[in-house]
């Protein structure tokens, strides 16, 4: 039986509206923007601040309902608290292991609603289209925690082969992650791990359906335009 709407849940179409082109260049700056966090504290502090508008903006984007609103606020505010306590302690591996299991349920709760808002809408609008780059790049960036706890798991499960005595970082993991989405596979980091590889081979098909489904979706709607 489908839940009952609350006072405070609103239309997916309403919260999203006019919020997706700010929530995809938030998305964009923090998934391409990691570099920075090797030039110290400060830069690595200017990034998590990134992060965490993107946060805020998926809580925005999120409040349709008050489900979606918690599960992103406390999720969100988890990943925050523990990426500070990262951002001074770079040897504080059980930070980076709260902020994996805490970014795995914000970044799903996130494809979800915008997932839902794509699938519900009747016209291709701008807000559609920045939709649909927000979802493959959050794809790609939901499997980075994955992979990184895998890596904790079982160490060794990834390796560099530029630095294979060195032990992977979450910054290596985010290129590996976007390099495997588009299939691309340059070769440089390699699964060596059984899960590790099964990990790698689910998103590569993600990829591929994700692309396959949202373009048969926009040529469907525009085809719908047309007659």
């Amino acid at each position: 039986m489908p839940a009952t709407p609350t006072q405070t849940d609103i239309a997916p179409g309403l919260a999203v509206k006019g919020k997706a082109v700010y929530l995809l260049a938030l998305i964009a700056l923090v998934q391409f923007g990691y570099p920075i966090t090797a030039y110290g504290t400060a830069a690595t502090i200017l990034y998590e601040a990134l992060y965490a508008s993107m946060i805020l903006a998926g809580v925005i984007v999120g409040r349709d309902s008050r489900r979606h609103t918690i599960v992103l606020a406390v999720s969100g505010c988890i990943y925050f608290t523990a990426s500070l306590v990262y951002a001074f302690n770079r040897a504080a591996s059980w930070a980076v292991m709260i902020t994996y299991l805490a970014l795995i349920p914000y970044l799903l709760m996130l494809i979800w609603v915008l997932g839902r808002f794509l699938a519900t809408v009747r016209v291709i609008t701008r807000d559609v289209l920045y939709t649909a780059i927000a979802l493959y790049l959050l794809l790609g960036a939901v499997f980075v925690p994955l992979y990184g706890l895998l890596n904790m798991a079982i160490p060794g499960a990834f390796v560099d082969s530029s630095q294979p005595a060195a032990p992977i970082q979450w910054q290596q993991l985010v290129y590996y992650s976007y390099t495997t989405l588009t299939s691309t596979g340059y070769g440089d980091i390699l699964p060596v791990g059984w899960w590790a590889r099964v990990a790698a081979n689910l998103e590569m098909v993600c990829g591929g359906l994700f692309l396959a489904i949202v373009i048969a979706r926009l040529v469907g709607l525009y085809t719908t335009e047309k007659t």
